[in-house]
Formats: C-alpha cells, structure tokens, sequence
C-alpha cells in the first residue's frame, strides 16, 4: 500500500471515530449539554445559553442492571446513557424507574418476557433479564411500559443529578445573575414559577417515584434578577451559603451577603405557599 493510500485510510478512520463518539452523545436527545466545565463556560461566555436538548431525569453510566430491590434479583439491563428517573438515594442505591416503547398487543396484555430488547423513545435501550407483567400507559401518540426497581448509585452519572450539576456549576461559575445561571436552567430544563412575587423560581419537580403528587425538588430563588438562594428536597451543600429549615421538609440556602429582612420574607411566603398545595 502506497505512503497517500495510508494516510488517507488513517484520516478516514479518525473522522469515524469522532462521529461515532458525538452520535453516542446526541442518540437519547438529552446527554448534551450536562458537562460543566468547557461546554457551560463556552455558554456563559457568549451570554446566551447554545440550543442543546435538556437533561430530564438522570443517565446510565456504561451499563447498569435495574433490580428487584437493593441487591435483589435482575429485572432489565440498561446500556449507556439510557434516561431513567430515580427518587433520593438510599445507601448506595437509588430507587429507579424507566419507560420503554411497547406495541398495540402489548399494551393490552402487558406481559413481557425474559430476553425482550427494549427501545426507549426508539433507541435501542437494554434487555430484560426475567418475565414480567408492567404497569403500562398512553398519551394518545404512544404506548409504553414502565420498571421499577433498583440500581447502584455508582451506575448513574453523576453529572446528570441536578444537585451535583448545581454544586460543581456554582463553583465553576462566579456570576449569580439570572443571566448567569440561564445554561444551567436550559440544561435541566427548569420551569419558571412566578407566584412568589418579588421572588422568581426556576424549578423542577421530583421524580414521583416515592409520590405520585411530587412536589418541587430543586429550585433557584432570584430576586432582582440576582441568584439569592438554592431550595432543595433533597440533601445537598452550597458553598458560601447559610441553610435553614422550611415547611414540608424543605431546606433553603441562601448566598452569603442577602439582607436578614429579605430572609425573613422568602421563608414566609414559601411556608405559606407550600403548606397550601396538596
């Protein structure tokens, strides 16, 4: 084979390559986007969050096998990057569930069996490792079926868990501006709740694993289009922040420097507020 021959073989095998590796990141429409370091300072450089797909719920790190319970029999064998829910973990493992695609016939007889391959949103997405009869749903335009179980905490990307995200972001990140913070909240696709004025929320719900009437389980309180405080359900440490205790087991973080008075009203109203939701 020719020097020109060899080269060119070599080029074309790098160019494969690195389209393989950018489709692996894009095939579940919702990967992109999750880093916090290079793409997220890019972003906040620009000012203006880049047009990447979400993160809604967390990912599969490699592979993972959803279980019965902690240590439990195998229910279905997820590949990379596969979405999944997961409610708060509990010693190393995290309360999961996940949807799959089903047919018309399966929809009405919803019993599947040991070695059926899963897609989910049309992507090749695991195995199931047992028969079993699923809880199955429709919103009209497609059918799916959903597991729950378990997996190992250490089988779910770390980055694509809101809470995590938000402490390496503000730590990478030294602006609070609502600017500022608008990659992260087009990243996890945060909702906007406008209800406790002069208080702005960009919130997301929790997983309704553990309740099927979720309430929120992360939130970024602005005021003034200034980042005050982080609102949490779940456990989590804000650098440069004081915590206190609100109604129905939420916990506030407010950033170091936000007036006591201004305190005293978020904590109020919040209270109030979220005592009155069912």
């Amino acid at each position: 084979m020719h020097l020109k021959e060899k080269i060119c073989y070599l080029a074309l095998a790098v160019l494969l390559l690195s389209c393989d590796q950018k489709s692996k990141h894009n095939k579940y429409d919702n990967e992109e986007g999750t880093d916090t370091t290079e793409t997220t300072t890019k972003k906040t450089t620009a000012k203006k969050p880049a047009v990447t797909a979400p993160v809604v719920g967390e990912r599969v790190s490699g592979a993972a096998i959803v279980r019965t319970g902690p240590d439990g029999d195998p229910i279905v064998s997820l590949l990379d990057y596969i979405p999944v829910r997961c409610a708060p973990v509990k010693k190393d493992w995290y309360p999961v569930n996940v949807d799959f695609d089903i047919t018309p016939e399966e929809f009405s007889k919803p019993i599947f069996r040991k070695g059926r391959k899963i897609k989910v949103n049309g992507v090749a997405a695991g195995v199931l490792q047992r028969d079993i009869k699923l809880p199955v749903s429709t919103n009209g335009q497609k059918m799916w079926a959903t597991i729950n179980g378990y997996t190992e905490k250490k089988n779910i990307r770390g980055g694509t868990v809101v809470e995590t995200a938000l402490v390496s972001y503000l730590k990478q990140h030294k602006g609070r501006s609502i600017d500022d913070m608008q990659p992260f909240i087009h990243n996890f696709k945060l909702e906007e709740e406008t209800t406790l004025k002069p208080y702005v929320l960009y919130f997301n719900y929790e997983s309704g694993i553990d309740d099927p009437s979720p309430l929120y389980r992360l939130a970024l309180v602005c005021q003034g289009k200034q980042l005050i405080a982080v609102l949490h359900a779940r456990p989590m440490e804000v650098d440069g922040s004081t915590s206190r205790r609100l109604q129905r087991n939420f916990t506030v973080n407010f950033l170091n420097g936000i007036d006591k008075s201004l305190k005293e009203d978020f904590a109020t109203k919040f209270n109030k507020f979220i005592t009155s939701v069912d």
